[in-house]
């Protein structure tokens, strides 16, 4: 049998960002159709078209981190806090019109946006989550290693 060149790590890293490039060139090209189609709130194929679009430079800088990391990380700095915001107001866009007349927006560009975000929320409520449970992990072993310290 051969063995494998690439550690599971890289694997999993090469899939989801091949992933989120498909997610991302798909709000651009939903968003970009329904231009128009979303009278009751235009800007919701307009945050598709946006957000799809600083996904992708925001993986265009990844091959540059370790040839400029200082203005690769002032980049991803600026993009990551406007992609924040554009969150945001994503989030007051689609979910303001959210119980309303089917007809307030095309279903496809709707429900499309309507996923990204709520998988958005999903994916923000899961590092929280990690980032919580490691930090109470690390205390607990903080504090079981000082009072092994501490009976010697």
């Amino acid at each position: 049998m051969a063995e494998s060149t690439t550690s599971p790590t890289v694997g999993s890293q090469i899939f989801t960002l091949v992933l989120w490039t498909a997610l991302s060139v798909a709000m651009i090209v939903i968003g970009s159709m329904h231009v128009g189609n979303c009278p009751r709130e235009p800007n919701i194929p307009i945050y598709l078209i946006v957000a799809g679009a600083f996904h992708l430079v925001g993986f265009c800088l990844i091959p540059l981190k370790k040839a400029a990391e200082k203005v690769t990380y002032a980049l991803e700095s600026i993009i990551g806090l406007f992609s924040f915001c554009w969150f945001i107001a994503g989030s007051v866009w689609v979910f303001r019109i959210y119980p309303d007349d089917p007809r307030a927006c095309n279903d496809m560009a709707y429900k499309f946006a309507f996923g990204i975000l709520i998988f958005e929320y999903l994916f923000i409520a899961l590092v929280l989550f990690s980032v919580c449970l490691c930090t109470c992990c690390a205390g607990c072993l903080a504090f079981s290693g000082a009072e092994r310290n501490d009976s010697q």
